[in-house]
């Protein structure tokens, strides 16, 4: 039974730990922290958890009662969790962004490079989704042929206004698109542009330019364009297409019952992200614990991975300002990265 301690107590958080009650095994949540720890008073009290409030970072991190350390905190305090659970030599499961700049990711990698060993698992959960995971069996099993070019969309409902800029398509929708395509394809990205088109006339956030087009080139020479709506009032959709050599592959359609009536033929749209992946939440935590509890190399997206998507972000939204081509210059993968994904 792996103990798990849990740092940051807002929304993903939520999710998470519903699922660690109700529907995984093999762990339990012994230690909990939030800047606010009223936060973390309520969601001990929600889920009914025999898990101690935690005065510090560092105290959860290196208390005997914590096997491994999970980081749902805000974007831009995952860093020193992850580091201190490194040192520690704890597993540690964190939300993605792994960092929200460069030089933060590279400090993590160094960290773990210096140890020799991989503890770092980022909640890229869509790559333990059962249809992008049949996605890429089918490619990698040739079924298409090389992977030449490809689509990609994501369609988020009306964002909200008190915060959402023209940068946070990119740091909160586009990095799952920068993590998933480099997976499936398996190659590292040579360049990215942003482009802006006609202005969606709906968007009520002042700060935010929606649409936006990111076109992504890999160093193989294959092109994927990503189309990313915040304001897509029909509801959220996800959507990938890989069009190979010798065929096509893409997800299939959401499963929906369709209903013929009153002269059409349609099926529901949900209207946020929160159904869409919740296996792969529940598939990804539980690879986790897994490996955890038998004390194996962990085996999902890296910390390399993690930077990967940051290094990729942070030149998509330089182009943002100009919607020029920039290159995506990576340094080389260390050894300890280099096994096949």
């Amino acid at each position: 039974m792996v103990k798990i301690g849990l740092i940051g107590c807002g929304a993903i958080a939520h999710t998470h730990v519903s699922n660690l009650v109700n529907h995984l095994k093999g762990e339990e949540i012994t230690e909990v922290f939030d800047v606010v720890p009223q936060a973390a008073k309520d969601l001990i009290k929600e889920y009914q958890l025999n898990a101690h409030l935690s005065e510090s970072v560092d105290a959860l991190v290196n208390s005997n009662n914590v096997d491994v350390v999970m980081v749902c905190s805000r974007n831009d305090t995952h860093v020193e969790p992850i580091l201190a659970a490194i040192q520690a030599h704890k597993y540690v499961f964190t939300e993605k962004p792994l960092a929200t700049t460069a030089a933060a990711c590279k400090k993590i990698i160094a960290a773990e490079v210096a140890a020799g060993q991989r503890f770092v698992q980022v909640g890229f959960m869509r790559r333990y989704d059962p249809a992008y995971q049949e996605l890429k069996a089918t490619i990698d099993q040739g079924l298409i042929g090389a992977p030449l070019m490809g689509y990609c969309r994501h369609f988020m409902t009306v964002p909200p206004t008190s915060y959402f800029k023209t940068e946070n398509t990119i740091n909160d929708s586009f990095i799952h698109e920068s993590d998933i395509i480099h997976w499936l394809f398996k190659d590292d990205y040579a360049s990215v542009q942003v482009q802006f088109p006609r202005p969606n006339s709906l968007n009520p956030a002042a700060e935010l330019k929606d649409p936006q087009i990111v076109t992504v080139k890999m160093k193989q020479g294959a092109i994927v364009n990503v189309y990313l709506n915040q304001n897509s009032h029909y509801g959220y959709e996800v959507r990938c297409q890989v069009i190979g050599e010798k065929g096509i592959a893409q997800l299939p359609e959401v499963n929906r019952l369709d209903l013929h009536a009153d002269r059409k033929i349609y099926h529901d749209v949900d209207y946020d992200w929160s159904n869409r992946f919740v296996e792969a939440y529940q598939r990804e935590l539980q690879d986790f614990i897994d490996h955890a509890n038998r004390q194996e190399a962990l085996t999902g997206p890296t910390a390399w991975d993690g930077y990967i998507a940051t290094v990729t972000s942070d030149c998509a939204i330089q182009s943002q300002k100009n919607e020029a081509v920039v290159p995506i210059e990576l340094p080389e993968r260390p050894e300890l990265y280099q096994t096949k994904e």
